[in-house]
């Protein structure tokens, strides 16, 4: 008879909870372009960064749009002028 074998590597502990980092998805407000009959839209950007380190450039939308970020206007928005898509996906 042959002596249990032992694992090479030990077994993890659980996961470590003081240095798991609490993420929280915020979101930013854009403005596209009018493109001919097409009325400029109201679109939300996922923020990875601080609002601060903006430069109010343009981002990719949660739609797949580009649009320039306005720091001044907050999301979510209301009105007819807001992106349908971007709504629904930035809940």
């Amino acid at each position: 008879m042959s002596a249990p074998h032992r694992a090479v590597t030990p077994p993890r502990a659980g996961a470590d909870v003081l240095r798991m980092m609490l993420q929280t998805t915020a979101h930013a407000a854009a403005q596209s372009r009018a493109h001919g009959a097409t009325a400029a839209l109201w679109h939300a950007v996922e923020l990875h960064r601080p609002v601060a380190e903006l430069d109010e450039a343009c981002e990719l939308t949660l739609c797949g749009s580009l649009a320039r970020v306005d720091r001044s206007q907050d999301w979510p928005r209301t009105g007819a002028d807001v992106c349908p898509v971007c709504a629904v996906l930035a809940r």
